[in-house]
């Protein structure tokens, strides 16, 4: 990709730095494929990695709806914001460089993989918030190759306009990112906008870094553990109900927001994979919240909190989310909550790495009499009732599967 920069900034308005997410030997950023495709394996610790002049430039990747992109050089690092994209940068190996606020990010996820770690002080802050605060001059002080965001989402955040966005790419890398949270039934989508699944974004980037190997690696890892769960899945019409809860799950406040369950809201991709139905089938009322009385006239087999499994431990699962539902008066005439069927899963940072650990947590909360018992906390999954092999991913990441 062409460095298209003059150093524009000497201090950027926010160099603070954020706590991140980098995998021993998976932080290197050389290129582990050529530009064709041809590639033979990943390169693992400790060997050499193939030089510039040993993958084909340029090569050009579509991405839906910006359009085609042309690198001259191999991008070796990105900026992002809150999304799938922190974890796919992750599952390829690759830190990034800036970021915002991650106090919500996967990170006790990768810390339960072996030798794969945070690097604490290695990310850069791109805001002050992830929805507000951002500042031009930190992306030139980040200076990333590309910027793994939907300029969509900056235009959501600030008051930018595309001279702005071209003015960043410009001095930086292009914004590659598209969507993949939310789907055409939602509210935020768009029924003109083109919809990927996670692993169609995650083929892309990994096309953008030249790592389409470790990606080849991650798609049989993929299949084999869905294969191994829907074997012992009962069928489809004996599945239970479920209605999905996201953004800050508070029993107390009486009003909720449902999610989708749809193949293109990528949040509650673990429910729809397993095949839960979705238990909430009306139009959602203005604003995009329920009460107690539209869950109570629906009445699920199970609610599942979006994004707990992630931003909360079991813990503050408990004390704020299920305890409350079991104190409050409408909360305790829901057949979830009597059951004890109030479950959790990953939400807006869910990319590969945590599309693992979701499914299995939703796996064994609904059905621990097929794939054991969920034991709380993520970390305390026992090595013989895991679904899939945590080393084997960390291999993975770290290029040498």
């Amino acid at each position: 990709m062409a460095r298209r920069r003059d150093l524009l900034a000497g201090t950027a308005g926010l160099l603070a730095t954020l706590a991140g997410c980098a995998g021993g030997s998976g932080t290197e950023t050389a290129p582990e494929t050529t530009a064709t495709d041809t590639e033979s394996g990943s390169t693992p610790q400790g060997e050499s990695t193939p030089t510039a002049t040993e993958s084909p430039t340029p090569y050009s990747v579509e991405i839906a709806p910006h359009g085609e992109f042309t690198f001259d050089e191999v991008p070796e690092t990105y900026s992002v914001i809150p999304s799938v994209y922190l974890d796919i940068g992750m599952a390829l190996g690759i830190q990034p460089t800036a970021a915002t606020d991650m106090a919500r990010a996967p990170r006790k996820m990768y810390d339960i993989l072996p030798d794969v770690s945070f690097d604490e002080d290695g990310i850069m802050a791109l805001a002050s918030g992830s929805e507000s605060g951002y500042d031009k001059e930190n992306f030139y002080a980040a200076d990333p190759d590309v910027n793994l965001i939907d300029p969509r989402d900056l235009g959501r955040f600030t008051d930018w306009d595309d001279s702005d966005i071209q003015e960043i790419e410009d001095a930086t890398g292009p914004f590659v990112a598209s969507g993949v949270r939310f789907g055409p039934t939602h509210p935020y989508g768009n029924e003109q906008d083109t919809y990927y699944e996670l692993y169609d974004v995650f083929e892309k980037m990994a096309t953008v870094f030249q790592r389409q190997e470790r990606y080849r690696q991650w798609v049989s890892l993929h299949e084999e553990f869905m294969a191994t769960i829907e074997a012992d899945l009962p069928p489809e019409d004996e599945r239970p109900s479920v209605i999905a809860l996201w953004r800050g799950v508070d029993p107390t406040a009486a009003q909720f927001y449902p999610s989708p369950i749809h193949q293109y809201h990528n949040q509650t991709l673990p429910l729809s994979r397993l095949g839960l139905e979705d238990g909430f089938d009306a139009e959602i009322p203005g604003g995009g919240t329920i009460g107690y009385e539209e869950l109570l006239e629906h009445d699920p087999d199970y609610i599942a909190v979006v994004g707990s499994l992630t931003s909360d431990t079991h813990e503050e699962f408990v004390s704020n989310i299920v305890e409350p539902f079991e104190n409050d008066a409408n909360g305790q005439e829901l057949t979830a909550v009597q059951e004890g069927n109030v479950i959790r899963s990953g939400g807006q940072y869910m990319g590969p790495i945590v599309d693992l650990f979701a499914t299995e947590a939703v796996a064994k909360q609904v059905w621990p009499d097929r794939f054991g018992e969920w034991p709380g906390p993520v970390r305390d999954v026992a090595e013989d009732g895991q679904l899939f092999d945590r080393q084997a991913v960390s291999d993975i990441i770290n290029g040498n599967a």
